[in-house]
């Protein structure tokens, strides 16, 4: 065989494995995964972790930078302005996608405007007080919101967050009227409950640290799911509501990242829920692993978004106040 024959023939058996890598994408540079809350809360520590466990499959380092404010909506923005090129990617959450926008004008569309890549979790909210608080149950603490109007603190992570919303939703169907102090996260809301600052904070698994040493004590779950580490802690159905909070927690990119890249990412990100680092974040956060796909994810998103409009036009809150 000639030398011209050899090459021909040789590159003829490369094709199939040179067109296979150049169509499995690789970021070039190290990733940045924005995070629209303070460092220390559930969001924030378990993004941490699902960057830690995709680190090694996708091969760059990867940097979880924290852009709070105005509900997350300030990290969404600058997630929809990145360029799409997969090395920046940012968390979505009902929080931000879905009950921000009831409360305020954003100049970017919360579902359109992104790539769904992933849904990696669904949180438990718990409805939490100090150890030594007088209230020993949901009811009581209404009964006394009802006794002592606006007199009712309860840190949230956020005006706009998903648990400010519930609270409010659930202020209305009782008649009572609270305050609602805001934070940038739930750890800083869990900080000030510790401190006294508020009487209630209404946060997710950032509070379990507080609650098993016996600091903090539970009074009620916005979910219609259980905690299965505090079984006798009661659902918002288990109270005699007819509704529950439905939250959810993914991954996504910038509109119009490229199929091979938002694949990648997709099927990367979704095997990095099986790490056992990660689900060990997810467990010591009452964090239930949902593995959803970027067309489920969408789907969702736009659910999320309708149901959360439902509610705040029905309550009269955010944009849907009386003016």
């Amino acid at each position: 065989m000639n030398f011209a024959r050899r090459n021909l023939l040789a590159s003829v058996l490369a094709t199939p494995a040179l067109a296979l890598a150049q169509s499995r994408w690789a970021p070039d540079k190290p990733v940045s995964f924005l995070a629209p809350f303070s460092p220390g809360g559930a969001f924030d520590v378990t993004q941490r972790a699902l960057a830690r466990a995709v680190e090694p499959a996708i091969g760059q380092p990867i940097a979880v930078v924290n852009r709070t404010g105005a509900a997350g909506t300030i990290m969404l923005n600058e997630l929809a302005r990145a360029r799409p090129d997969g090395h920046i990617l940012g968390l979505l959450s009902v929080n931000t996608n879905a009950v921000a926008p009831q409360l305020q004008a954003l100049s970017f569309d919360p579902v359109n405007d992104f790539t769904p890549l992933m849904n990696y979790g669904s949180f438990l909210t718990f409805v939490t007080v100090a150890a030594s608080s007088s209230f020993g149950s949901l009811k009581e603490l209404i009964a006394f919101a009802r006794r002592e109007p606006g007199k009712l603190t309860i840190g949230v992570s956020g005006i706009g967050a998903n648990s400010h919303l519930n609270m409010a939703r659930l202020a209305a169907e009782e008649g009572v009227e609270v305050t609602f102090v805001p934070f940038p996260g739930g750890a800083p809301a869990t900080t000030a409950l510790l401190g006294g600052h508020v009487m209630c904070a209404v946060v997710a698994g950032e509070v379990l640290p507080s609650v098993r040493d016996g600091t903090l004590r539970l009074l009620s779950l916005l979910n219609a799911d259980k905690s299965e580490e505090f079984p006798n802690v009661p659902t918002m159905p288990e109270l005699g509501y007819s509704w529950a909070s439905r939250p959810w927690i993914g991954m996504g990119g910038p509109k119009n990242l490229p199929d091979v890249i938002a694949n990648r990412w997709s099927e990367e990100l979704l095997a990095a829920t099986r790490n056992e680092t990660f689900l060990n974040a997810m467990r010591n956060l009452a964090i239930v692993p949902v593995r959803l796909g970027p067309a489920e994810m969408r789907s969702m998103m736009a659910e999320s978004l309708a149901e959360h409009e439902r509610v705040a036009r029905t309550i009269r809150i955010g944009r849907f106040a009386p003016r």
